[in-house]
């Protein structure tokens, strides 16, 4: 399957735009390639690792009433 290729526009101060052709020129890369990379390393980063511990913490409460919390919203929200 072929797939055409979208073209993404956007302005930069001339401090950013300073710095992205200082990194192009670095890396002997084209701006283009430069900001390529950059979305690229952006996305990829940007993601939720599901085997981060964090995501299997297991919450211990000392109140032993399931329902202490919906109590707590009745008194807090008067409902109920």
């Amino acid at each position: 399957m072929k797939y055409k290729e979208k073209v993404v526009q956007t302005t930069l101060s001339p401090e950013e735009h300073a710095i992205l052709v200082d990194y192009a020129t670095q890396h002997d890369i084209s701006i283009k390639e430069a900001v390529r990379r950059a979305i690229f390393n952006l996305l990829k980063s940007d993601t939720i690792d599901e085997n981060d511990p964090y995501f299997n913490l297991v919450v211990k409460s000392r109140i032993k009433d399931e329902k202490a919390s919906q109590e707590v919203d009745q008194i807090i929200y008067k409902t109920g």
